[in-house]
């Protein structure tokens, strides 16, 4: 009897911690059956705890904030008290299946572990936002868990800091503190997996200078030691992929990453080059896999008359308007404003079959993932009620002022097509290598009044992903565009 007491004790309680109460500068409060763990700072907080699920529900409906997954709420509500008025951030996270809340018997729900790793982390002396307060909702089964951040003010994530314009030296301040955290993080044996621009927060401080900031704890473990040397490089690779870091950016980070010894800085840039594109290919390779399934980024497709799937940013009624349109033409290629569109038969190619459509569609979108300049993947399609034969569509968004390179009448005598073509041969080099028989029909080249731009891959079969070196691939590929420039002249 005394055990079955003990736990069902041990499964009631708010929180799987020891006693006495570990967590300095926070005190426990309990109301109904929520169970919270609030700041000493923040002790004005705790009248406003007890509305706490109706007002978070109110700030969501009003300004709702953008969330990760279904089971995870956010918004923002404002407190006006004797200090003056502020803005909180909350996050509601909730467990409505069985099998999730017998999960949540047995280990710390989400937003405990986001702020038992925040707490941890900012006694480690890493700068960040330790949450205002924490509650959990846990009797026989878990059904809710809060977390409650202070947003601050005038704040922009890194990514969003680089992207706009600032003095140049605040910006060389700013990269030197991001790179001395960086390597404190690491140190301290902080893992974050999802190590990105936009899990840093810049802001001033009270004296005007620019400080930075660890956040978003949710994919955030805590180790003993610090990280090893290998998982360190593996993470400054993930960040080194990210839009908007300069080559500038990145090396005045590593300079400061490395206490500006330049040569060891020299050797962990090639490194992370290296382990950047591996991971760029793996990432590549995810994406081909998603773009076949429904998922946030890609949709399935149907109407009356056509199947398919497409990319989430184009609406279903400009796809039916596109669609439509196939059957006033014969082509088998043929644009409609900067939409191209690519009509196989089983009559006009023997080999056409389903899967070989949805090949391509995988290649164009693992291409795109790569950032390779190619025209953006829009959907594939197949005829839903065929009458007399199988028909695909591959639909694709091709940039402005684009023409193909057979087009260019003087391809042959302007020396800027051979500097545009051989930068587009470095910029795939890393990935791949062009298929033997590129035409120049398979180039799209983007002019900028009397300048030539660069080169866009318009057939995406015309190049194939391997393993080989940047080097070996970058032969091969100064070869096919040698042999490009002979055989059509």
């Amino acid at each position: 009897m005394q055990f079955f007491s003990r736990l069902l004790s041990l499964i009631t309680s708010p929180f799987s911690i020891s006693k006495p109460f570990p967590f300095e500068g926070y005190i426990s409060k309990r109301i109904g059956r929520v169970h919270w763990i609030v700041s000493t700072h923040h002790s004005f907080f705790i009248p406003f705890l007890e509305q706490i699920k109706g007002t978070t529900r109110d700030a969501l409906l009003t300004n709702p904030l953008l969330r990760r997954h279904r089971y995870k709420k956010m918004g923002e509500f404002e407190i006006t008290h004797e200090h003056g008025k502020e803005t909180y951030l909350v996050k509601v996270y909730n467990y409505p299946h069985l099998s999730q809340k017998i999960k949540q018997l047995f280990k710390r729900t989400r937003g405990f572990n986001e702020f038992y790793t925040t707490y941890q982390a900012a006694i480690r002396g890493i700068p960040v936002e330790v949450p205002v307060a924490c509650g959990e909702q846990k009797y026989l089964f878990t059904k809710e868990s809060y977390l409650i951040i202070r947003k601050i003010k005038d704040s922009c994530s890194m990514r969003e800091y680089l992207m706009g314009s600032m003095v140049l030296k605040e910006r060389r301040d700013v990269l030197k503190r991001f790179g001395e955290l960086a390597k404190n993080v690491y140190e301290s044996g902080i893992r974050q997996d999802a190590f990105s621009l936009d899990n840093f927060l810049v802001f001033s401080d009270e004296t005007g200078n620019k400080k930075v900031i660890l956040i978003d704890f949710e994919m955030v473990s805590i180790q003993t030691k610090g990280l090893k040397d290998k998982l360190r490089v593996w993470y400054l690779a993930k960040l080194n992929r990210e839009k908007g870091f300069t080559n500038t950016d990145r090396i005045r980070f590593l300079l400061s990453y490395t206490n500006g010894d330049f040569v060891r800085c020299k050797k962990l840039a090639w490194r992370i080059k290296e382990l950047t594109v591996r991971i760029q290919k793996k990432d590549a390779k995810k994406a081909s896999r998603l773009c076949v399934r429904e998922n946030r980024t890609f949709g399935i497709f149907k109407s009356d008359k056509f199947l398919g799937y497409y990319r989430k940013k184009y609406t279903p009624e400009m796809l039916v308007t596109l669609l439509n349109s196939i059957e006033e033409t014969t082509r088998s290629v043929f644009c409609i404003n900067r939409f191209q569109i690519l009509h196989l038969t089983e009559h006009a190619d023997p080999g056409f079959n389903y899967r070989n459509i949805t090949q391509i569609w995988m290649k164009a979108n693992a291409l795109f993932a790569l950032k390779i300049d190619v025209p953006v993947p829009v959907g594939i399609f197949k005829r839903r009620h065929p009458a007399l034969q199988r028909e695909a569509f591959l639909i694709s968004q091709i940039p402005d002022n684009c023409i193909s390179l057979s087009q260019c009448s003087d391809f042959y005598s302007d020396e800027n097509y051979l500097f545009s073509l051989l930068r587009f041969a470095e910029q795939v080099s890393p990935f791949g290598v062009f298929s033997k028989d590129l035409h120049p029909q398979d180039i799209l080249i983007q002019k900028n009044g009397k300048q030539q731009g660069k080169c866009y891959l318009g057939n995406y079969t015309s190049l194939r992903i391997n393993r080989h070196s940047v080097q070996k691939n970058k032969s091969i590929n100064a070869n096919i565009m040698k042999h490009l420039l002979q055989t059509h002249r």
